[in-house]
């Protein structure tokens, strides 16, 4: 059973855990109170001296190997395992954050955000578009849209209202020897996911900017 708001990280190994010990830091020195979540994969990528430096921040690793042993998943790598964490939360509604994303402001508002509120899904733009060209289109039967690619380092999502875009997401990267090929990691397969179930998401309108 999923309930409650909370974030979600994904990032273990000693590459990714340090930058998630510095997202994390900063999220609770910004006045962040929502609980954390750290996903990684495996028992080699979190050992106890990393999980007791997350306890004083109120963070619970979530190993998806673990995990998978419940709920199978065809193909889990680094890529694969930002759906799986989503949909496999405890949460129902979840602020989702690649270990490396740095906020510059507690996030916690963008729940309350109106355009989150009407569609249940906030994702950002990326800086290019997935061409009319591409193969992808076709397979995914999506009617071609000039619109900007998603940036997956964040997203805010209501689990229940895009349930079926979500697993449908999900098992695009299950299937990710075949749509990798075709696309770049998870990003668009939440795109056209999302595009394929005529869910409807929120976007900001500005463009990101490069600093």
């Amino acid at each position: 059973d999923c309930f409650g708001k909370g974030i979600v990280i994904y990032g273990g190994g000693v590459r990714y855990f340090a930058n998630a010990w510095i997202s994390i830091s900063l999220l609770r020195e910004l006045g962040c109170k929502l609980p954390i979540e750290l996903w990684h994969l495996g028992e080699r990528e979190i050992d106890s001296h990393m999980r007791g430096l997350l306890e004083p921040m109120g963070v619970t690793t979530r190993d998806a190997y673990e995990v998978r042993l419940d709920f199978p998943c065809r193909i889990l790598n680094g890529w694969e395992l930002k759906p799986y964490s989503i949909i496999h939360s405890q949460f129902a509604e979840i602020i989702a954050l690649d270990s490396d994303n740095v906020v510059a402001r507690d996030p916690t508002y963008l729940l309350e955000d109106p355009n989150y509120r009407e569609t249940g899904v906030v994702f950002w733009p990326d800086r290019w578009e997935l061409q009319r060209d591409r193969l992808i289109w076709k397979y995914c039967e999506v009617a071609y849209q000039s619109e900007p690619e998603f940036e997956t380092g964040q997203i805010v999502i209501n689990k229940e209202r895009c349930w079926q875009a979500l697993h449908l997401t999900m098992w695009m990267n299950e299937n990710s020897d075949f749509f990798y090929k075709h696309i770049h990691g998870d990003k668009e397969t939440f795109h056209l996911a999302f595009r394929r179930m005529k869910k409807a998401y929120s976007m900001p309108s500005k463009p990101l900017r490069m600093v």
